[in-house]
Parts: structure tokens; sequence; C-alpha cells
């Protein structure tokens, strides 16, 4: 029980610390600039908006990359090896603590997650609806050129809407959230413990960059939307509404659990089979 309890002091004061903080500042400018437009389109149309915008965000390749950023970011000090961490390893056995500081990373992508969507509320006050549906807001700005004239900056088409009811979409949204936020984590955390941190922040990087090259390349090069994991928060590309050879959400659950053990069996070896070097940092 002790040891349960001093992970989880670790985790709340890794995770409520000042990157968590700028991971918010970039989070709510990024999703203020886009789904204020919104706000301002139901207060003149006098339609409240309800809160399941998040997925509408996904297709946006700028915020893709915004997201992807800040993820990074807040991953920069994996795998937490401050000096005090020193002593936990010694206690705990190398193993042991691998396995920690994985649950850690997923465990703080799930939180990070829960953060995103209370910042995706928020730009929405107080023209904000609590329905189940997707309202007559999101169906008037999918099925009318409403959103051109009045300078909504986000696209909602149609075949978001009309594939699943909202919460369904909703729910599948935040989980491939939670899929890539972990998986970037957990490849850095295995890349900082192979090669150190600067391999894993130059790889974590280069997924980000992926997506925008994506979006320019994939009516040509379609492969990349398998490789690029800020690809897939846009809905649509799982749905294959955006071409004909794209991931689906059953083949990037099957990559994520695979990818999860490789990395988590490569970082285990890995801490077991070098001296760690430990860091000066809160």
């Amino acid at each position: 029980m002790s040891r349960i309890r001093y992970a989880w002091k670790g985790f709340i004061h890794n995770f409520f610390s000042g990157r968590l903080l700028v991971f918010c500042v970039f989070q709510f400018s990024i999703l203020h600039y886009y789904v204020d437009s919104v706000r301002r389109y139901a207060a003149v149309a006098d339609y409240p908006a309800a809160p399941w915008i998040l997925p509408f965000m996904g297709q946006n390749v700028y915020f893709q990359f915004v997201y992807g950023i800040s993820v990074i970011y807040f991953y920069s000090n994996v795998p937490f090896m401050q000096r005090h961490e020193m002593y936990v390893l010694m206690r705990l056995g190398k193993v042991r603590w691998a396995f920690m500081k994985l649950f850690r990373v997923w465990l703080s992508a799930v939180m990070l997650v829960m953060v995103e969507f209370i910042l995706s509320i928020l730009p929405l006050v107080p023209h904000l609806e609590w329905t189940f549906q997707w309202g007559k807001l999101y169906h008037s700005l999918a099925l009318t050129d409403a959103g051109i004239s009045c300078n909504v900056r986000l696209f909602f088409p149609y075949e978001m809407l009309h594939a699943n009811n909202a919460m369904t979409t909703m729910l599948l949204f935040l989980v491939v959230l939670c899929l890539v936020t972990g998986l970037t984590g957990t490849l850095m955390f295995a890349l900082s413990v192979c090669f150190g941190r600067t391999a894993a922040i130059m790889a974590g990087t280069f997924s980000v960059v992926l997506a925008v090259v994506f979006e320019n390349l994939r009516l040509w090069q379609a492969w990349i939307g398998f490789l690029s994991p800020f690809s897939w928060l846009n809905l649509l590309l799982l749905y294959g509404k955006t071409g004909k050879t794209a991931p689906s959400f059953p083949v990037i659950c099957a990559a994520a659990v695979i990818f999860i053990m490789i990395a988590g069996a490569f970082s285990i070896k890995a801490v077991q089979g070098k001296d760690l070097d430990w860091i000066e940092e809160e």
C-alpha cells in the first residue's frame, strides 16, 4: 500500500507541474481561436452549442500539430530520471520501476485527454447546451453555408454527423486521442531509456511533422496515414472518407497494443542492461 501511495504522489507531483500549465496555454489558445468563431455564430443564430466539438477540431491539421507539440513538451522529461527517483529505483528494482513509469505515461495520457475536453468546452460558454445530441447548431453548419458567411473557422462535415450519434463519436475520438497521446509518451520513454532524451524529443517531433506531411501528400502517398498517429485524430480518415487506403479504428487499436508490448519490452531490457544517468531537475 505504501508503494502505491508513493507512486500516486509521484504521479501527482509530475503531472501538476509547469509542463501542464504550458500544455493548457497552448491548447486553450488553439481551441479558443477556432471554437470562439462557433460561439459567435451560436450567439447570432440563437442556437446553443453542444459540448461535443473536439471531433471537429481533430480534422484540423493545425490542431493536430499544436496538440502534438504540446504533448511532446509535456513528456519531454521522460523517463523521469530526477535524482530523487534513484532511491525509488533502489527500493522497487529496475523492472518494477520501469513498469511504474510506463503506467505513469498512460495515466498522464488519460488525464491530458480529460483536460483537453474541459478546455474545448470553455470557449463555448455561455452559449453551451448540455445534450446527448449534436444539436441544431452543428447540423446548421453542416448542411448550410452559414459557417462561411459568418467566418466560422471550423469545418463540420455531414459525414461525421451521419456516421454515428454524438456520444459514440465523442467516445471514439477520446479513445483515439488517448491512444495517440499514450503512444507518443511510450515511444519517448523507450527512446529516452535506450538512446537518451534528445532522441526521444526528435522522434516525437518527427511524428508531429508527419501529420503536416500527410495532410499535403495524402492523395498521392496514402500509406503515410498508417505511420502518422496525430493524423488519426481525423475521424473521417478512420471512417475511410478521405481515401481508399486508410487505417481503421480496429487497426490502430491493434497497432497500439503491439507497439506498447514491443516498446515496453525494449524499455525494461534497456533499464536492466545499462547505467542510468540521473539529472538535476524538479
